[in-house]
């Protein structure tokens, strides 16, 4: 039977991919925080997305947020963040007007984020300390000989 050699390395190199990913998001955000430039940002629609979420505690839903905000040059920058929230299902109206902080980079304001979400958080700390932890869990371990 033909039997093709499956490379034996893809699924460590994608566990390491996925963790430098969460590394890099969780710098990002903190960076946002320190280095990144304020605006107030104006929420232009709140979705909520599936059901109930299936935790502990009950009437948890799971909330898309879409903010957008305009550069002093006149560009208009969108961008979107999610929240767990209660069952209150909040809407937005044209009489309703949200306005909330948020942190850009100036040489790229496409990787922007709110400033709740940025900074010294510890949801940013769990997300680099999880990448870490992959890494560490999928180095190979030495042989003793």
């Amino acid at each position: 039977m033909f039997r093709i050699n499956a490379n034996k390395k893809f699924g460590p190199t994608l566990v390491v991919f996925v963790a430098v990913i969460f590394i890099i998001y969780g710098l990002i955000h903190v960076t946002l925080g320190i280095i990144g430039e304020k605006d107030t940002a104006i929420i232009t629609n709140i979705r909520r997305q599936g059901g109930e979420r299936n935790e502990a505690i009950p009437n948890k839903y799971t909330y898309s947020i879409s903010y957008s905000f305009t550069l002093p040059d006149g560009k208009e920058i969108d961008g979107f963040t999610y929240k767990i929230g209660s069952a209150t299902y909040i809407k937005v109206s044209n009489s309703d007007v949200s306005i909330v902080p948020v942190r850009y980079f100036k040489a790229f304001p496409h990787i922007n984020a709110l400033e709740s979400d940025s900074g010294f958080r510890l949801g940013n700390f769990i997300i680099i300390g999880a990448g870490i932890v992959l890494i560490t869990l999928i180095r190979p371990k030495k042989c003793k000989k």
